[in-house]
């Protein structure tokens, strides 16, 4: 019985140290990407409304945030609500959002920014959630389309070749 209780209490010890903890630097340098917005996301999960996930590795996306323009190209999964035919097949927008917040959650150790932004004719309300350990999830709700969310990871801006 000793041994049974000894090797339980080891596998529940290994088990908890299987999280990596954020770390400062690391919970700090998301921060600053999020206040300055000023950050590039790469989706490895869609998960269309009412859907199961979508694996996207491989796949062309991006979000991207750089001071007041954001930019996306994010491909779509699920049904229109609109009766007529929109350019190509993903979510795109590029321009200066409206109605920016942003608020940092310390229980979650994460940064939530919202905001609005339209693009031929197609109005989409974006939430984004950058975590302190770099992932991040990104969710659209469209004028026209039914809702996505996208699942993957954060990080800077590349340097600009100046």
């Amino acid at each position: 019985m000793k041994y049974i209780l000894f090797f339980f209490s080891l596998l529940l010890i290994s088990c908890g140290t299987a999280n990596k903890p954020v770390t400062e630097s690391q919970a700090s340098q998301v921060k600053q990407w999020a206040s300055d917005k000023e950050f590039t996301i790469e989706s490895d999960w869609a998960i269309p409304f009412g859907g199961s996930q979508i694996n996207l590795i491989g796949n062309p996306n991006s979000l991207t945030f750089d001071g007041t323009t954001v930019s996306a190209y994010l491909p779509f999964f699920g049904e229109r609500q609109s009766g007529y035919v929109l350019d190509g097949g993903g979510i795109e927008f590029d321009g200066e959002p409206e109605n920016l917040q942003m608020l940092y959650n310390q229980k979650k150790q994460s940064s939530t920014i919202k905001f609005d932004i339209s693009e031929k004719g197609e109005d989409y309300q974006v939430t984004i959630i950058l975590y302190d350990n770099k992932k991040s999830t990104i969710t659209v709700n469209s004028s026209q389309r039914d809702m996505m969310r996208y699942n993957g990871e954060v990080e800077a801006l590349p340097e600009s070749e100046e």
